[in-house]
């Protein structure tokens, strides 16, 4: 224990580089505004409107919406697919996964997951979506779709409250965040199993990879702090406190920074994903910020923010 006392002290004493940050915020963005993808060209960003069941998309270079399209009853979680021409949603009252093409911005197919779908997250070949279900009991489910199909073609049961999940590029491993019960599940897509179950802070919310597979970073809403997991071991490296009810997390293409939006504090934590610091520098935003993505150069970032109904772009140099 004192070991390891010593080097997050060590740790926490090295040199934080300062940053420079421009933020805009973009305004009337939808009703209660919650996720946000970034498009592979850095240009658009795509943000699901839970009040109107929207998928709305904001031109950054002219800092206003393009187009907007009804997707379903309360829209959440977004992923694209098909190198940024296609949409995912979860619509968690509809009990579907709506497929966007976004060339034409309109609704291609509405697959039926059932339940409370929340999250989306894609495999590497894209050939199938992994959808976490809140269910109508306790245990909580990931519904796989075949998207060549378009069609449910399993599910496999997780634990309390599954809210995000993110699959690795390396591995293709799963990994689902089980608010309820504080842990995060690793599921095996090839075999329909959990190999794992790792425990974290309390109630999670947001799951991020490093680009190289090799790290998790999950924020923990009650605890407020961010719990960072090696992928191999399973086990917590080190548990990091941010700001008041951290929501969203991502990690910056060259695997290099971690932002965690902090949705109380009304700020983005950022830290240096290799921890060669554990103080981190705070960037603010409006109110009730929740979905975060990272712009494909990694020199800007998107905010949702839900109680605002507006999308802060805060560019870093």
């Amino acid at each position: 224990m004192k070991k390891k006392s010593l080097v997050v002290l060590l740790l926490s004493l090295s040199l934080v580089v300062p940053l420079v940050a421009k933020t805009i915020h973009i305004k009337k963005i939808g009703e209660l505004p919650n996720f946000v993808a970034m498009g592979p060209d850095g240009g658009f960003a795509y943000v699901t409107s839970y009040g109107t069941g929207e998928l709305i998309e904001v031109d950054l270079k002219r800092k206003a919406i393009s187009r907007a399209t009804v997707v379903g009853i309360a829209p959440l979680g977004i992923a694209l697919t098909d190198a940024g021409k296609t949409a995912l949603v979860a619509c968690k009252e509809s009990g579907t996964l709506a497929v966007i093409n976004l060339e034409t911005f309109r609704v291609e197919a509405d697959i039926k997951v059932g339940g409370a779908p929340n999250a989306v997250a894609v495999d590497p070949r894209g050939y199938r979506a992994f959808v976490t279900n809140f269910g109508r009991t306790k245990e909580g489910l990931v519904n796989i779709v075949d998207l060549r199909e378009r069609r449910m073609s399993g599910s496999v049961k997780v634990g309390m409250a599954p809210i995000a999940l993110v699959v690795s590029r390396i591995t293709e491993l799963v990994y689902v965040v089980n608010g309820g019960s504080g842990e995060v599940w690793t599921l095996d897509p090839g075999r329909l199993a959990i190999t794992q179950k790792m425990t974290v802070g309390s109630y999670p919310v947001g799951i991020a990879i490093s680009p190289n597979g090799e790290r998790l970073f999950v924020s923990n809403s009650q605890s407020n702090d961010l719990s960072v997991i090696d992928t191999k071991s399973g086990n917590v490296l080190v548990t990091v406190p941010v700001g008041k009810n951290p929501f969203g997390v991502v990690v910056s293409p060259d695997g290099k920074r971690v932002f965690v939006v902090n949705s109380t504090s009304r700020n983005i934590s950022l830290l240096p994903a290799d921890l060669s610091s554990f103080e981190a520098t705070t960037l603010p935003v409006e109110k009730g910020p929740v979905g975060i993505d990272v712009a494909p150069d990694g020199k800007s970032v998107v905010v949702v923010n839900e109680q605002s109904n507006s999308l802060s772009v805060v560019e870093i140099r």
